[in-house]
């Protein structure tokens, strides 16, 4: 009996083992973090593509390297340039264009709200995006939003940008991109839009 009571002891007083209950404990949370920080750097590498992919566009409006633009050639555009957005581009992807009036430099992108559509439902298409026209040497401003899913949902920074975005009642974020462009004279007439 003495011998079991020794035993028992020894196991008690016993301290191999005792790191691993705390690292299994905190191992969560490191691997939460891990995954939070490689959601937070996709997140910034597709805000940055989308914003160069929407300078490249901009460019080819403004030296009018399309007879006509409309939102379906925009979008196109907007994710040849991005290249890493997927198959799935074209229908995550939305394109406005606004005029700024010069003399009291206001425009109408104030009035309306961030549109961000989900175009993959072709029977029931979203309406049409604002495309002002322009006219020579007209400032227009370009505002392109590309929906996205974050890769975990429980993850606090997806939460936060789920919440500070337009359309996070769908599950989406929006990333949403603007640049200003003067259209050339020479090819004011091709940048027209409805």
């Amino acid at each position: 009996m003495a011998l079991r009571l020794t035993h028992k002891r020894a196991f008690l007083r016993a301290e191999d083992g005792a790191v691993t209950i705390p690292a299994l404990l905190w191992i969560v949370f490191l691997i939460f973090f891990m995954f939070a920080g490689i959601e937070l750097g996709v997140i910034f590498i597709k805000q940055t593509l989308l914003t160069r992919a929407t300078e490249a566009t901009s460019r080819i409006i403004r030296i009018g390297n399309y007879s006509s633009i409309d939102e379906k050639t925009l979008r196109h555009e907007i994710c040849k340039q991005a290249g890493f957005f997927g198959n799935t581009c074209m229908n995550r992807v939305s394109v406005e264009m606004f005029q700024v009036d010069k003399t009291n430099w206001t425009s109408s992108i104030a009035n309306h709200p961030v549109r961000c559509e989900d175009f993959s439902d072709v029977t029931k298409p979203p309406p049409a995006g604002t495309l002002e026209a322009a006219a020579p040497d007209q400032l227009i401003l370009v505002r392109v939003c590309l929906r996205e899913k974050p890769m975990l949902l429980e993850d606090f920074i997806a939460q936060a940008f789920l919440e500070a975005s337009p359309v996070g009642a769908d599950g989406d974020y929006a990333l949403v991109t603007t640049t200003a462009i003067v259209i050339e004279p020479a090819v004011a007439s091709a940048a027209g839009g409805t």
